[in-house]
């Protein structure tokens, strides 16, 4: 029999450490930016998955979507049943499970490459930094939303993260908002209406969302600010600051949050989206808003400058007046344009493509 050989499927071992409380097949059913991606990632390969987590209890395994499932009560047993998978590559989401690392280490052949994905997480504790300085010579590479822009940065700066460590750029998810769903309508006043998402936090910095308002009111008197606002720390400091605007003040609306399935009717009758964020791991919605056309106006951190690319308006964090002149660019910006840019490069095939890309790269450099 003649004919090209052929190409033994990719294995990969995605790890989820932490531990799960109650039944592990509800709770595996329940990460649907995996599940998404794992799909995505079918759509466009032969890939054999084999889902790895944590649980109180015995080993539990099952199949799902075709992928293998197994869920471990220890690290040390996680580590062994990952081994026994033979992987190709070891993809681990999450930066510091360093017991399961070390574990990791010492159960798997060197020429398996084990990456670490960034989800958000902070530099950590001085323990724990030096708790990974101790396993990160098995780790072949860190993957972050924003990598080319230097997100992973203060990680390196705190010693984490090697210098000379391989930083992978990544887009953590895709919109998980269908764009067909049926969701009521939804009436935003302003001409512009322009929409925050998130929780009245420091870190998200909703005082310079309301402050960079108050500029775009004196210049655009139809414009309306609509925060959709979660957690409500502070919802004192934002209520105060809107009475100091004025009659300005009174075309900003603080909305209680709604369900996830509703939001493509708010990304819908949104002109600009604003986010004023001073940090993030990704920013989910920042990714569905753009998938449904929606201008941004964002914080020039590096995630948003992966997600948003040239199709949008950044200013520096925490600049009222940067992010006045970004909303104001920001809504007259056309929302094919962003449609476009989303479906090239924020869209499902994207993330698969890019970490088919990457595991594949891995896989030939340590075979």
């Amino acid at each position: 029999m003649s004919g090209a050989p052929m190409t033994a499927p990719l294995r990969v071992a995605v790890v989820m450490p932490p531990i799960v409380d109650g039944d592990p097949r509800r709770a595996a059913a329940s990460w649907t930016t995996l599940t998404r991606t794992l799909a995505a990632v079918h759509e466009l390969a032969d890939v054999e998955f084999h889902v790895f987590g944590r649980h109180r209890g015995g080993p539990e395994v099952w199949a799902a979507n075709g992928d293998a499932h197994m869920f471990c009560g220890s690290d040390l047993a996680l580590a062994g049943a990952v081994a026994s998978a033979a992987p190709d590559v070891v993809h681990v989401h999450g930066l510091f499970a360093n017991r399961l690392l070390r574990e990791l280490g010492r159960e798997l052949p060197r020429r398996v490459p084990i990456v670490l994905q960034h989800h958000g997480e902070p530099v950590p504790s001085l323990r724990t930094r030096l708790a990974h300085r101790v396993v990160r010579a098995r780790v072949h590479g860190y993957l972050f939303t924003g990598a080319d822009f230097g997100q992973a940065q203060p990680f390196i700066d705190g010693g984490v993260i090697a210098r000379n460590a391989r930083l992978f750029e990544v887009l953590e998810a895709g919109s998980l908002l269908a764009a067909d769903v049926a969701a009521p309508p939804v009436d935003l006043a302003g001409s512009p209406s322009i929409l925050w998402v998130g929780r009245l936090i420091e870190g998200k910095a909703p005082l310079v969302a309301v402050d960079a308002f108050g500029i775009v009111a004196a210049q655009l008197p139809d414009a309306h600010l609509h925060l959709l606002a979660t957690d409500r720390t502070l919802e004192p400091r934002v209520r105060a600051r809107l009475a100091a605007l004025g009659a300005a003040g009174e075309r900003v609306h603080l909305h209680d949050p709604v369900g996830h399935d509703e939001m493509p009717a708010w990304y819908a009758a949104t002109d600009v989206y604003l986010s004023t964020s001073r940090r993030e791991g990704s920013n989910y919605s920042l990714i569905e808003a753009m998938s449904f056309g929606c201008p941004p106006a964002v914080s020039a951190i590096p995630p948003h400058r992966a997600i948003v690319g040239d199709s949008g308006s950044l200013f520096a964090a925490g600049d009222p007046q940067a992010a006045a002149a970004a909303i104001m660019t920001a809504a007259t910006t056309s929302r094919t344009d962003v449609v476009a840019h989303s479906q090239a490069w924020l869209s499902w095939p994207s993330v698969a493509a890019r970490l088919l890309e990457i595991w594949r790269c891995l896989r030939s450099q340590h075979s």
